[in-house]
């Protein structure tokens, strides 16, 4: 199966499903009445021999920066220099990658779309009857206010390695215990908070992300793809900006015990915990083998609390089947992870059973300050 992406205009809830010799996988998602956050998703479970590729992002602002990277993230990761030696790597860069595109030229607006091609008449009639057409064309701008949230996860002989931006998450059922595979990138933690003052941002008293003080209810994530209205400090590397798309990226072996992982955008997480998202899917699994229609249970159970959009992934393995040729992951540079974000999650009702109280089965990746700069365009 290749890659898959969600849009859906309607309210009904749409879902698809597949096998492979070690997991099986189901997506639903649905979009709800605002149409200013729009989810899209990718699903690739043949990569390549021995690597599935499983996205989720949640668009704010519309839905283009959200197509683009369920169109192209998981090419760019294939094609990146280090994809077989070191996905770490790779991934970050990919995060990366995306904004760069985004900022080049309105090219990926075609990508996403074919026909948001200009048209005929401005291509090629107006230049002719008016020769200073093209001189006069405003010069490009990225999407200003525009972005979305990303989960991404690979799954590459016995490990899985997931990178998160913003709020979209990844959680996993250890012996039916909770265990969250993503950081939520909120401005309310300290070490966002720093950043984003730093960069000139300030936060307003619902603890979002404005530009100047007074403003109000701009931007509820610190970290996403796109959104360059809060990316325009001229003086600052991306990864200091008031927004940034720098990736947290988390990895952990795939033991027997590890029944399931979910990935989901936000609206499924401000509707449940993490625990509670684990013990829904372990409920249906005692009357339902079937994880498209565990999905499909999971977004309208959901559906029913919040209005935002909705899509869940579900991936569960196959421990009976043979095991895999082993593949060597590097283990990322741990990095200090900051307290406060740990005690704070615990405060905002997430029941997560932390990396820090299972013998670090949860290994940070590098510090923003390791990540590799983007690479070139693809050939």
């Amino acid at each position: 199966m290749g890659a898959s992406n969600s849009r859906d205009i309607d309210t009904s809830i749409t879902s698809e499903g597949g096998e492979r010799v070690r997991i099986k996988y189901g997506v639903a998602y649905v979009q709800g009445s605002p149409v200013i956050t729009e989810d899209d998703h990718a699903i690739v479970p043949d990569l390549d021999d021995t690597t599935s590729f499983f996205g989720v992002y949640d668009g704010h602002g519309g839905h283009e920066v959200a197509l683009l990277c369920a169109k192209l993230f998981h090419i760019e990761l294939k094609h990146h220099p280090n994809y077989q030696n070191d996905l770490v790597i790779a991934i970050r860069s990919v995060f990366s990658r995306m904004d760069e595109l985004l900022q080049q030229s309105n090219e990926w607006r075609e990508f996403v779309d074919p026909t948001a091609k200009s048209n005929f008449l401005q291509r090629v009639i107006c230049p002719i009857a008016n020769p200073w057409y093209r001189k006069r064309e405003a010069p490009y701008v990225p999407p200003q206010n525009t972005g979305c949230s990303a989960s991404v996860v690979v799954i590459r002989g016995n490990w899985v390695i997931v990178g998160n931006v913003g709020d979209s998450h990844c959680v996993a059922s250890r012996n039916r215990q909770a265990i969250q595979l993503s950081t939520d990138h909120k401005p309310r933690h300290p070490y966002e908070r720093v950043r984003i003052e730093s960069a000139g941002g300030n936060i307003d008293i619902d603890q979002q992300v404005v530009k100047e003080a007074g403003q109000r209810g701009m931007f509820a994530t610190s970290r996403a793809i796109g959104d360059f209205e809060f990316k325009q400090n001229k003086t600052l590397p991306p990864e200091e900006q008031i927004v940034i798309c720098n990736p947290d990226i988390h990895d952990m072996e795939i033991t027997n015990d590890v029944e399931f992982l979910v990935i989901a955008s936000q609206g499924i997480w401000e509707s449940m915990t993490c625990q509670g998202v684990v013990d829904y899917v372990h409920d249906e699994l005692e009357h339902v083998t079937n994880p498209r229609v565990i999905c499909e249970r999971l977004v309208r159970f959901a559906q029913a609390v919040t209005d935002l959009d909705l899509t869940a992934i579900l991936i569960q393995f196959k421990h009976e089947a043979p095991a895999p040729v082993p593949v060597p992951v590097p283990v990322p540079v741990p990095a200090p992870a900051p307290a406060a974000e740990e005690s704070e999650e615990a405060s905002d009702g997430q029941e997560i059973k932390s990396n820090a109280s299972d013998g670090q089965e949860i290994k940070p990746a590098a510090s923003n300050e390791q990540q590799q700069p983007p690479f070139a365009p693809n050939g």
